[in-house]
């Protein structure tokens, strides 16, 4: 965290700490809004990370 706000001068950093959530849960807490997304049939746009043309909905929910 020194080194980013050494180099983020201008910006703000903080952790999620701060924010009270653990760092050690944001991966899980990153796909647990992800599945949640999905099952409501949002579709998300990725296309200034990925390159995709359009949103879509990320993964699939099947009955087995």
């Amino acid at each position: 965290m020194t080194r980013w706000r050494a180099h983020l001068q201008e910006r703000s950093v903080s952790t999620t700490t701060e924010y009270g959530l653990d760092p050690d849960w944001v991966e899980a807490a990153a796909f647990a809004w992800l599945a949640k997304e999905t099952i409501a049939g949002r579709p998300i746009d990725l296309s200034a990370i990925t390159g995709s043309s359009k949103a879509a909905i990320l993964g699939g929910i099947y009955s087995i």
